[in-house]
């Protein structure tokens, strides 16, 4: 059983009742940008200080853009961070050229405050230094560096929470799942696509994690997400841990691509399991490996979820998507309006379909150059 975040705001005004029964009404949902508002969601890591999740300290933020001799942003570049000798950070550029570098979230001292960054990509290098307290969106050029394939490469991969809180809609998002895919299938100029999928539970259950490599057979993919059915969990906690590390580290993400998670949950991850995997390093992990991890808060979804999804999303560069429905609900029919801690002014809704594509589109122009 979750309970709804407290101060419940509505996000658009209240729209026409749902002529529509909800098994047949399309999801709704609504996207916020934590690093587009940054100031805003600092403000929310402060209110939020009791919340179960793990404290990561990112008031100190620097946005590195990676470009090639022509302007153009330089995807999939690796650069690496050092403070002396050692090695402080490592990322791969995402769409845009762009990747996320949090000194205090990793610990860096006060007195670090000269650092050494170092870029290559292919044959191509570069080197340059970072000034703690100066220019917080630094630029570096990477000489005679391939921009971008001569056919874009995208992998999509889906994280769906399969316990049997999920239950109540995890139908309906299968079906948008298959959606979004046929419609991205459909972009054009087509990328050279493939998709993935991991279903995950928790421990006790039939199974921890599901894991269906990449495919470009569309058809087979949705025949997988299909097969997908709710069941165990019994606490609301769940195994996201170990699925974030499946979706980083167990399928073949290929390179020089746009790459994109999708979580889908309604519930935090266990933060009390021997032995697991911890999603603040799982994000880290991302971040390496150029992996966005838009997070999805499907009904139900409660405060801790929220946090931990919301600090999942900003720290990988992408947004965070909470699933929306009538005033003051958090599940039933959709409609237009969300109790979590998003700022009205800040959040449009829409179809999620119609947001997870134009969030593809998105990724897709900013990797060829566009604003």
């Amino acid at each position: 059983a979750h309970a709804p975040a407290a101060g419940a705001v509505s996000a658009q005004p209240t729209p026409p009742p749902v002529a529509a029964s909800q098994q047949s009404a399309p999801l709704r949902a609504g996207e916020v940008d934590d690093n587009a508002d940054f100031e805003a969601y600092l403000g929310y890591l402060s209110r939020s200080q009791g919340v179960r999740a793990h404290a990561v300290d990112v008031s100190e933020r620097y946005v590195l853009t990676v470009t090639d001799d022509n302007g153009r942003p330089v995807l999939d570049a690796r650069v690496r961070i050092f403070s002396g000798d050692r090695a402080v950070f490592e990322g791969r550029t995402y769409a845009g050229g762009k990747t996320l570098f949090l000194p205090r979230a990793l610990d860096l001292g006060a007195n670090d405050t000269r650092l050494r960054v170092r870029i290559d990509k292919g044959n191509s290098q570069a080197e340059g230094t970072l000034l703690r307290g100066g220019d917080t969106a630094p630029s570096f050029v990477l000489r005679g560096a391939q921009a971008l394939p001569a056919t874009p490469r995208l992998d999509v991969l889906f994280l769906l929470d399969a316990t049997g809180s999920m239950g109540d809609e995890i139908g309906q998002i299968q079906q948008t799942i298959a959606s979004i895919a046929d419609r991205i299938d459909q972009i054009t100029p087509r990328p050279a696509l493939r998709f993935g999928l991991v279903a995950y539970r928790d421990r006790g259950d039939d199974y921890v994690t599901q894991v269906h490599d990449f495919t470009g057979d569309l058809d087979a993919f949705r025949q997988t997400l299909l097969q997908v059915s709710a069941g165990g969990g019994g606490d609301e906690p769940e195994s996201m841990n170990e699925a974030l590390h499946a979706a980083i580290e167990r399928v073949s993400w290929a390179d020089d691509a746009v790459r994109l998670t999708f979580l889908v949950a309604d519930a935090p991850p266990h933060l009390d399991y021997p032995q697991d995997y911890d999603y603040v390093q799982e994000a880290r992990a991302a971040v390496a490996r150029g992996v966005k991890v838009y997070t999805v808060a499907a009904s139900n979804t409660g405060d801790e979820a929220e946090y931990v999804m919301r600090q999942i999303a900003q720290q990988t560069l992408a947004h965070f998507i909470v699933l929306t429905y009538q005033p003051g609900q958090n599940s039933g029919a959709p409609g237009d309006s969300t109790v979590h801690q998003v700022d009205p002014q800040q959040f449009t809704v829409e179809r999620l379909d119609d947001l997870v594509v134009q969030v593809v589109r998105r990724e897709l122009a900013q990797a060829q150059g566009a604003a």
